[in-house]
């Protein structure tokens, strides 16, 4: 969400995805976030655009960045005592659910193979 600024009369002056100091936190597609883009000759659909593109990659993200965390794990640059208790949870619990259905897709390819 959007950090803007107002002026003395409570109108936004400056909008910025960083924090801003004495600023306060809005919707992307609050009224007056879009009125401010369009009065400065931006389209706040190319915002709305853009934000429907991350949420789309979330879930890739979320993968790369598991994949990521795992790479780390095995080469010991982290240890899993290292995270969270709550992200040690997360991983164990996928990787738990990745096993599995490894362990169905090797069950049914030894089937076949019989």
């Amino acid at each position: 969400m959007p950090y803007v600024q107002r002026n003395e009369n409570g109108k936004i002056v400056k909008v910025s995805t960083r924090g801003l100091v004495g600023g306060e936190v809005l919707p992307y597609s609050h009224p007056e976030i879009t009125a401010f883009l369009r009065q400065r000759g931006q389209d706040p659909q190319l915002v709305e655009q853009a934000m429907a593109e991350l949420r789309r990659t979330d879930n890739d993200m979320a993968r790369a960045v598991e994949d990521v965390i795992m790479i780390l794990l095995k080469k010991n640059v982290v240890k899993m005592t290292d995270l969270p208790k709550p992200v040690q949870d997360r991983i164990s619990y996928r990787v738990k659910q990745r096993v599995l259905i490894q362990d169905i897709y090797d069950q049914a390819t030894a089937r076949v193979a019989e």
